[in-house]
């Protein structure tokens, strides 16, 4: 039997206790300057395995719905009315430091909602690490789509630049399935929506009436006042199940894929 190190080796082969004591103390020694060389490696795997623990676990095969949006529109509120999910609530603009996992029980099926750090107004080289979090999700989940727009004035960015993030947005991930809703909507005055003559034209007439009113067919809601929430877990319950739908169907173009190769 070959010996796996010289150190164990020699110690096997003394001839009396303090012999051995000796040489297991050589052994040691030499263990101690490897770590000390080396121990950075060691503490990076060990922080490595503590990220990994603290994040959340997702079922591909369970219909997801990820809440999307600017920072501070509300989605934290909603995603505590929705599901099992307690994300920390603040009354100052504050934003999702990661990625919240929920669970939304409805009609005895379960589904799984993420929370995600907010999105600013700006081009995907300037982003930070959270606001790329959330596009990785999106990219990379098979998850349907809550968008929250706040029109209040409350969260800290402009109806008119949450337009564009939301333009934006919806045209990069037009495959997913899709609900928008209006938070905080009894802050909203009720006035019509009018247009003056330089308005006319199609990018300025969605604008002034995403000011107002939010995108078309959106939902408005209140968790405040509870405006809306039981037409909100009606739709997202709709949303989901198409969800689980998309899903079994990928999947089985999956399997029929692999049995014809």
């Amino acid at each position: 039997m070959r010996c796996k190190s010289s150190h164990s080796c020699n110690l096997l082969q003394s001839l009396s206790k303090r012999e051995a004591e000796e040489r297991l103390n050589e052994g040691l020694t030499r263990v101690e300057e490897i770590f000390d060389r080396d121990g950075k490696v060691v503490d990076e795997l060990l922080n490595i395995a503590k990220t990994l623990r603290a994040m959340p676990v997702v079922d591909l095969e369970t219909p997801t719905l990820c809440l999307v949006g600017a920072p501070n529109v509300g989605k934290s509120s909603l995603v505590r009315v929705l599901s099992t999910g307690k994300p920390e609530i603040c009354n100052y603009p504050f934003t999702t430091r990661g990625i919240l996992m929920g669970h939304i029980n409805l009609s005895y099926q379960n589904f799984q909602v993420t929370d995600t750090p907010g999105i600013l107004r700006r081009c995907d080289e300037d982003r930070n690490n959270l606001e790329k979090l959330t596009l990785a999700v999106l990219t990379h989940l098979p998850t349907a789509v809550l968008y929250v727009h706040d029109l209040s004035g409350e969260c800290g960015m402009s109806p008119s630049d949450q337009f564009v993030i939301y333009k934006e947005m919806r045209e990069r991930f037009s495959s997913h399935i899709w609900l928008d809703v209006v938070s905080k909507c009894d802050l909203l005055q009720a006035s019509p929506v009018i247009f003056a003559t330089d308005d006319c034209n199609v990018d300025n007439f969605e604008l002034v009436r995403y000011r107002k009113m939010g995108p078309d067919g959106a939902l408005n809601v209140s968790v405040k006042n509870e405006i809306g929430l039981h037409e909100l877990k009606k739709r997202v319950y709709e949303l989901l199940i198409s969800q689980a739908e998309r899903i079994k169907n990928q999947k089985s173009k999956e399997e029929e894929l692999e049995v014809s190769s």
